[in-house]
């Protein structure tokens, strides 16, 4: 036989509630085909337990259960990995990942009052009116002296 005439094995560990199963199968066959084979490998009660909960997934700790119709090639198994043979009701929950910084972004990207150029602009001038107002008020205060050039040069450089 040829190296192309023999199916590519997958070497799997197989973690079920109360057994852990080593065992290298073809990398084309289905997951619903294997399913049988790992319960018989598991115990007789294991068969009958799953009338009970809807049967049984297989599945990657941390992602979702794989789909019964796809290979374990198509489903991305390598050698060593590792499935996890659960209820189909108590499967485990996709792993979440949270980043701090993609969150801020998420968060201040959904905000309607953003801050943008035309705000800086608009912020830049009227900070320039205030203190050239301000300005003039202190330098037209009564009390000041009444030299018409000082206030010539301020109202100049206003």
């Amino acid at each position: 036989m040829t190296d192309s005439a023999v199916a590519e094995s997958c070497r799997l560990t197989v973690r079920a509630p109360s057994v852990t199963i080593d065992l290298a199968v073809p990398a084309d066959v289905p997951v619903a085909d294997l399913l049988p084979t790992l319960l018989r490998y598991v115990g007789e009660e294991a068969e009958e337990a799953g009338l009970d909960h809807a049967g049984w997934v297989l599945q990657r700790l941390g992602d979702a259960p794989l789909d019964e119709e796809t290979t374990l090639a198509q489903a991305g198994l390598a050698d060593g990995a590792v499935l996890h043979l659960r209820p189909h009701t108590e499967a485990l929950p996709e792993a979440r990942l949270d980043d701090l910084v993609d969150g801020i972004a998420e968060t201040v990207g959904r905000r309607l009052h953003t801050w943008h150029a035309g705000a800086a602009r608009s912020l830049l001038v009227g900070t320039a009116v205030a203190t050239v107002a301000a300005a003039l008020v202190l330098v037209f205060r009564p009390g000041v002296a009444e030299s018409t050039a000082v206030r010539a040069a301020c109202a100049a450089v206003a």
